[in-house]
């Protein structure tokens, strides 16, 4: 359950990604993907949000890998 919403962002990203490139024709009448400079703005507020939930992840880490060391440290102590 810990990574469930950063999997299920990944999953929404990419059948986002695979729709977009099946349906272009549908995609392209849709003001959201307007192009400004090259590039859609739908795809640019994809890459935004999964670059942002990557950046949370990593930031994460440290809490979680401390997390483990302290629940590891507790049942050896109990052990003994």
């Amino acid at each position: 359950m810990k990574y469930f919403y950063f999997i299920f962002l990944i999953i929404l990203i990419s059948v986002f990604v695979i729709f977009t490139n099946l349906n272009s024709d549908l995609i392209e009448l849709d003001l959201f993907f307007a192009k400004i400079s090259g590039f859609t703005k739908g795809f640019a507020i994809m890459v935004a949000i999964l670059i942002g939930a990557i950046v949370s992840f990593f930031f994460q880490l440290p809490i979680l890998i401390r997390k483990n060391k302290k629940n590891k440290e507790g049942d050896d102590s109990s052990k003994a």
